[in-house]
Parts: structure tokens; sequence; C-alpha cells
């Protein structure tokens, strides 16, 4: 089965686009279905990588200041911080990244899947510059990406990306497949409220 949609979600050692990675949370879904949390995090379509720091070319970079905001972040997110022997390098995490998009999206061309993050320039920015330096062809065309905040904005009547909501049982914040679930959850939710409320009204 290939999805219609994708919510993607980066965990960094910095905010500028030439940051390291350290894990990568891939959710493909589709407009209009009921799913759970833990389906969303837990069927064949979805994907969590943790990459190796050491892997990573010169020119990458870790801010002083992003990883002093990691040392506050609760236990639970900060095991992406330590080496793990499920790490994959940069290159690897990247060519894995595009075979799964292409198994169980579909193609990622105009008029084709869309690829949700939570600021595409910040998500979108940081794995396009990790395709490019490490010279790989990218999963997606340049009008692919979709931004989770302006979705939840317009859906929600919000200015910041977000909606008041009690997280789902076993959610921990700060791990990327948790927060691409999560989105992707929040996101059906108001689309499927917005077209109750318009199907209402007529």
């Amino acid at each position: 089965m290939h999805y219609e949609n994708v919510t993607i979600d980066i965990e960094s050692t910095d905010t500028a686009n030439t940051s390291k990675i350290l894990s990568i949370g891939v959710v493909p879904f589709n407009w209009g279905e009921n799913v759970s949390f833990d389906e969303l995090c837990n069927r064949e379509s979805s994907l969590y990588l943790t990459l190796d720091l050491s892997s990573f070319p010169a020119g990458f970079t870790e801010s002083a200041s992003k990883m002093e905001w990691w040392e506050r972040q609760g236990e639970a997110a900060r095991h992406v911080l330590a080496p793990s022997p499920t790490d994959i390098s940069i290159k690897d995490a990247l060519l894995k990244l595009h075979i799964h998009l292409c198994a169980h999206v579909l193609p990622l061309t105009k008029d084709g899947g869309q690829v949700f993050c939570r600021g595409y320039d910040f998500d979108g920015g940081i794995l396009e510059h990790a395709y490019e330096q490490l010279e790989l062809l990218t999963p997606w065309t340049y009008n692919r990406f979709r931004c989770v905040r302006t979705t939840i904005d317009i859906l929600a009547d919000s200015r910041n990306g977000y909606v008041v909501e009690k997280n789902p049982a076993g959610f921990i914040k700060h791990h990327a497949l948790h927060d691409a679930a999560k989105d992707t959850l929040t996101m059906l939710a108001l689309n499927k409220a917005h077209h109750a409320s318009n199907n209402t009204a007529h």
C-alpha cells in the first residue's frame, strides 16, 4: 500500500541546515483514516532511525546552545544522545529513508505524495542539505514539502502550530517517531472535525 502523505520529524544537534541528525521518524498516512497513536508508531510503513554522529563528514555542525537544550530535556528523550548498536551512518540513513518512502508513499513528485514537517524549512532543510553533501538523490522534488504548523493553524484557527490536547499514552516528547505520529494524529483529528463542521453547515 502506498500512502498519500508522510510526516517526517528529525532530532538534530543544531538549528542550522548544516546540523548533524540524531534521529529520523517517518509516519505515512492518508487523510480520513481512523488510526491510533500506537498503530501509527508500529505499523510497517513507519520508520525510526538513530544515527552515528561520528559518520558525518566535516562541515556538519553541533551548536553549544542546542546541546545544552538537549541536557534540559527528559531522560527518555535524551536516549538519542547516547551511542547505540542500532545507530547507522548518515549515508545509510539517507539511502534507507529514500527506499522506505518509495516503498510506502506515493511518488513525491508534482501532484503526488506530500511530505509534512514541523517547519518544512527546518527538518526539510536539514535533510536536503545532508542529501546534497553526501551527493545523493533526494526522494522528493522541490515542491513536495508542506508545513505541519501551517496545517494545524488553518484547521484549528490557531497562531502557534499547536492545539491544547492530551498526549497519547506512552508518548515521549522529542522522540522523532513519537513526534511525527502525534503531529499526524493531530492533523487527522482536526481535518476530520473540519469536514464534519462543513457537512453540518450545509
